[in-house]
């Protein structure tokens, strides 16, 4: 039996839109971060790559900001911005405690209600903690319920500490290997590990806050927290005017 994965990033990409007094055109593509400290902003490299502009709302005003790391190989980038937020992300410290089928949620601005500028809770579990053998090494499987723009965004425990960052929705496809006989399919979200993240962070020079998990909250609870950090990171993609007029 084998396992076979097909990877879709989870951004959103808006109509094309521009400046009339420069007819500069822009693509929008819309994700998730949340502030890991008073000055840096978690989002996936594939949000903001190839960025002219990085527009950051939500937990802080709506304001033009900078990447200052673009690390694809991770997935991962850093923007940093003089915004401060009210509060910041706590990173989960015992997170070897973490098994499958604990419960997980994601906070993100995906499809329509992010593109409106609303975030959304959803509720999911741990799927599959050990994802090298199937997949890149450093992420980890929720249940599905991941959509398009939650790339960037936390997964929290139910302590309301992050244990990873979205990054993807795939399906797995289990095959019998020796009669090639597709025996199931099943979607799936995809996490960056918070060791992979911690790494990234720590490299950067960049310090956070950390928590133990023990403590129950309630989802409402966890939301409240959240929203003082989390925000809608969209990124303007320079197109040409003909690409503007007749969109793909």
């Amino acid at each position: 039996m084998r396992i076979l994965v097909s990877l879709l990033l989870c951004l959103v990409l808006l109509p094309v839109g521009g400046f009339a007094q420069s007819r500069q055109y822009f693509r929008v593509q819309s994700g998730t971060g949340f502030f890991v400290n008073r000055q840096y902003i978690i989002t996936n490299a594939h949000v903001v790559k190839g960025c002219t502009d990085v527009i950051v709302k939500g937990a802080i005003a709506e304001h033009q900001e900078k990447v200052t790391v673009l690390d694809e190989e991770r997935d991962l980038a850093l923007i940093q911005t003089d915004k401060q937020p009210q509060q910041f992300a706590p990173l989960r410290f015992n997170i070897d405690d973490l098994r499958a089928g604990d419960k997980v949620l994601i906070i993100g601005y995906p499809g329509e209600a992010g593109a409106r500028g609303e975030y959304k809770v959803s509720e999911a579990q741990v799927q599959d903690l050990a994802l090298n053998a199937v997949g890149k090494p450093g992420q980890f499987y929720i249940s599905d319920s991941v959509e398009h723009g939650n790339s960037g965004g936390p997964v929290f425990d139910t302590s309301g500490n992050v244990i990873g960052v979205v990054v993807a929705k795939t399906v797995l496809t289990t095959i019998n290997k020796q009669t090639q006989q597709k025996l199931a399919e099943q979607q799936v979200g995809v996490a960056i590990s918070l060791a992979t993240l911690k790494d990234f962070l720590f490299m950067h020079g960049v310090y956070t806050e950390v928590s133990g998990s023990g403590i129950l909250f309630s989802d409402s609870y966890i939301e409240q927290r959240a929203k003082d950090y989390i925000v809608n990171v969209q990124c303007r993609l320079p197109v040409s005017s003909a690409d503007a007029i007749n969109p793909q």
